[in-house]
């Protein structure tokens, strides 16, 4: 049996088991540096959001390898081959709420059957708030979801928010179970 010292079990326990790489959608220092925040926020946190998801979602992470693009305009999540497209300007706080928001759809993607009033962003706001507390605190989840309902144009986040929120933890999480049964018949 190969022995290792614990600093190189340490370190092989925290590679994250999501390959992501960020690429700047065109070249320039915005998107560069942009690129290069969201690649440390990975290494740092990749190993620690997957586990989380995989934790409160009951869901393994569905791909191994995911590419984001960085980019100006709205964060996407992308499908199958599709990148991910990551916002450039956000904070550090929020590239690191969208990452895992984004990666929720993303390993949401499996759930082929769905009940009729739950789209897309209420789905995933059945375990993303808990998942961001887990993950980072309350205040952080507090912060995240308050941001995201100013969020206008694309969809009403702030409905979506304020309906998942109205729900206790317990609640929604038993609800996502629901959605989790339905696709296991």
């Amino acid at each position: 049996m190969l022995a290792l010292p614990a600093t190189a079990v340490l370190v092989l326990a925290q590679q994250p088991p999501v390959n992501m790489t960020f690429v700047p959608q065109t070249k320039s220092q915005a998107f560069d540096a942009a690129a290069e925040e969201y690649r440390q926020i990975w290494a740092a946190e990749g190993a620690h959001i997957v586990q989380g998801m995989e934790r409160i979602s009951k869901l393994k992470f569905p791909e191994k390898s995911v590419k984001a693009e960085i980019y100006e305009g709205p964060s996407f999540s992308g499908r199958g081959k599709d990148p991910m497209r990551l916002r450039a300007s956000y904070k550090p706080d929020v590239k690191k709420g969208t990452l895992v928001h984004e990666l929720g759809h993303r390993m949401n993607a499996q759930l082929k059957k769905r009940p009729s009033d739950l789209d897309e962003h209420r789905l995933l706001f059945l375990y993303l708030y808990d998942l961001w507390v887990d993950l980072y605190g309350k205040e952080f989840a507090d912060a995240q979801a308050a941001w995201e309902k100013t969020l206008k144009g694309l969809y009403d986040y702030e409905s979506a928010w304020n309906w998942a929120l109205a729900m206790t933890r317990e609640a929604r999480l038993a609800r996502f179970e629901d959605v989790l049964k339905a696709n296991k018949k």
